[in-house]
């Protein structure tokens, strides 16, 4: 089971993506956490995936295997991350996060993240 960590500012982002990630693809884990409380909760449930604000991804450097920086700029932009490459996508949409989602269960398949002093 891939676990998805979603850690967005504001909620109603977080709240809304959460459910449309668990309604596509419900085989999957996921959480809602507050951005100030991101760390503490990657740790507890060790996500395959987190989607976060592009400020608050460095906290977590070596604990996942993707990640989905949003970028709130003129439009909604991210950084994705998955398996040491990076992407630029302009005007993200839910189907983008789906196509890391599946990216990362690939990836996942037999293995577990390795935690920092682990």
């Amino acid at each position: 089971m891939i676990r998805v960590l979603i850690s967005l500012a504001p909620r109603s982002y977080r709240e809304s993506l959460a459910i449309a990630l668990q309604r596509s693809r419900p085989g999957s884990e996921v959480r809602i956490s507050s951005p100030d409380l991101l760390e503490s909760e990657a740790q507890s449930f060790e996500p395959h995936m987190v989607v976060c604000n592009d400020e608050s991804y460095p906290r977590l450097a070596g604990i996942v295997y993707s990640r989905v920086e949003i970028l709130f700029v003129d439009d909604l932009h991210a950084n994705i991350y998955v398996d040491g490459e990076q992407e630029r996508v302009r005007d993200v949409s839910v189907q983008d996060l789906l196509q890391v989602l599946d990216r990362t269960r690939e990836l996942t398949y037999g293995r577990e993240p390795e935690l920092p002093g682990g």
